[in-house]
């Protein structure tokens, strides 16, 4: 078996000159519906949970909305604009391939 189906089909990369080996062996997946982002001068935090408004829990007219948050994320700015730039791209392609993404 190759390396690269031992890490789950995680693919080198290039990025401005650096050679990138994404080791992805002990990475755990999650599902979030929904994700909302806090900062202060040195850390971003990205969080990560559920909301099951698709339960149909929520009565008609109700203004709340409860979130059950699982997971945390904490970078640093350069990496937060990192990351930006990468889901952006990202969402180019997607939407160039399967259209625009209404929200």
């Amino acid at each position: 078996m190759s390396d690269e189906n031992e890490r789950g089909g995680a693919t080198p990369q290039r990025v401005n000159d650096v050679n990138i080996d994404w080791d992805d062996s002990a990475m755990e997946s999650i599902y979030a519906n929904i994700g909302t982002a806090t900062a202060n001068r040195e850390e971003f935090f990205l969080l990560f949970g559920l909301h099951q408004n698709w339960r149909g829990q929520k009565q008609a007219g109700e203004k709340q909305l409860d979130v059950k948050l699982s997971h945390r994320v904490v970078m640093s700015p350069f990496a937060a604009k990192r990351l930006a730039l990468v889901l952006n791209q990202s969402l180019k392609v997607y939407e160039d391939q399967f259209g625009k993404i209404e929200v």
